[in-house]
């Protein structure tokens, strides 16, 4: 391949038979083109992707990593423009020891480590017998930041913990680590397969982050057996500026909840300084999530707490549980989303849920026990305009709007 160093002709194998790890580290520097040609290279010491800059690691159909452990490359360090392609990763551990680590694992750890430009398209991923993720980036170096980071086109199936993790839990001193970044047209199936802890998501963005795109994914079929959390497709945990937009999601047995917009609360947010999420388009996703009696409180289509300032547009969200749940949510724009749920309410609202405007939405309850269609529940849930609006309710009936607690919001 042209521009490409190729590694069969540096001592490398690829038969599956030898540990190929010390070949291959010697290999991986700067300003440098590795071609992997298809085979199984296995993997038994974790690459080391240090201080480095334009590198490319490329596979091509047939090209796995394989490894009997939970890290296969790790990237650390100063990195400018790193690109993973075409590569199959592949681990056999079994444990069910919680390994907050990945078969990528990006550690943005050392205090002045800036991470520019980092590509990964086109690979695979499964580790389904190991309580550990598929990529793992970590930003939590004093002044670390990773931007412009790339994860698309990849497949994940079979994953024991989480899929794709960026992870900011550093509060200390309060940086956006993440910047425009993008995890869109992936495909997820069968994720959190052996999940024993807190809840693992096929996508989640943690902390303080800026301007991101989780755009055009499918998920399928989570486990949420293993586990009494709930999980979920995409989770943002603090992105201002994020598009979620064309996602499909979907489950037959389990059910999840589709999208989460978790922290940070309002108490961190007064204690740390880190800004509420906001700028949040969530537009033309559609959810379908069906599960076995008994789970119908964890299948919910979208969660969305601690968010200032958002759009959900055009959305078709199907479940057997809620369709939207709304905490502590202000100044939404709720506008032309179609709706059917199994159970509870088609949108719920609840804690200081204010300013909130919803219009020409389709929401239909026809088919569940009359709890009302949309639900403002609190003396905190107030100034939300609901108008124009078509509610169904059991038996096909119109449906209503309930204030309850002392809600009082201008519905018609």
């Amino acid at each position: 391949m042209p521009g490409f160093v190729n590694v069969k002709d540096h001592r490398v194998k690829g038969n599956g038979q030898h540990d190929e790890s010390q070949a291959i580290q010697r290999l991986i520097k700067s300003n440098s083109n590795l071609f992997f040609p298809k085979g199984v290279y296995l993997i038994n010491s974790k690459l080391l992707v240090n201080n480095v800059q334009n590198l490319i690691l490329k596979g091509e159909p047939g090209t796995v990593f394989r490894t009997s452990e939970n890290v296969i490359i790790k990237v650390s360090g100063g990195i400018r423009n790193l690109e993973i392609q075409g590569i199959s990763f592949v681990s056999d551990k079994v444990s069910e020891a919680d390994d907050a680590e990945g078969l990528i694992f990006i550690a943005n750890y050392g205090s002045h480590d800036v991470m520019d430009c980092i590509r990964i398209t086109q690979c695979s991923f499964s580790n389904p017998k190991t309580h550990a993720n598929a990529i793992k980036l970590v930003s939590e170096g004093l002044y670390a930041e990773a931007r412009n980071i790339s994860v698309s086109y990849n497949t994940f199936e079979g994953i024991g913990r989480m899929g794709v993790e960026f992870q900011n839990h550093e509060n200390d001193s309060q940086r956006a680590r993440f910047r425009d970044y993008e995890i869109s047209h992936n495909s997820f199936t069968d994720v959190g397969t052996i999940q024993l802890f807190p809840a693992p998501s096929c996508i989640s963005v943690s902390g303080n982050s800026v301007n991101g795109k989780i755009n055009y994914n499918r998920i399928s079929e989570m486990r949420m057996d293993t586990s009494p959390y709930i999980y979920y497709g995409i989770e943002n945990a603090g992105t201002v500026g994020l598009e979620t937009i064309g996602n499909r999601m979907r489950a037959s047995r389990y059910g999840f909840t589709g999208i989460l917009g978790s922290g940070p609360s309002a108490e961190l947010t007064r204690t740390t300084g880190q800004p509420e999420k906001s700028r949040w388009i969530i537009r033309d996703n559609v959810i379908e999530l069906r599960g076995k009696v008994g789970n119908q409180d964890k299948i919910r289509g979208m969660e969305l707490a601690g968010v200032n300032g958002y759009t959900l547009y055009n959305n078709v969200i199907r479940t057997d549980g809620y369709a939207a749940m709304f905490v502590d949510c202000r100044n939404g724009k709720i506008v032309s989303n179609k709706v059917k749920v199994r159970a509870g309410n088609a949108f719920y609202f609840k804690g200081r849920s204010t300013g909130n405007v919803l219009r020409l939405n389709e929401l239909d309850c026809s088919e569940g026990p009359d709890h009302g269609v949309v639900m403002f529940y609190g003396a905190s849930a107030r100034g939300n305009r609901a108008y124009d609006n078509k509610l169904i309710r059991d038996g096909g009936r119109s449906g209503k709007y309930v204030n309850l607690e002392g809600a009082e919001n201008d519905v018609k």
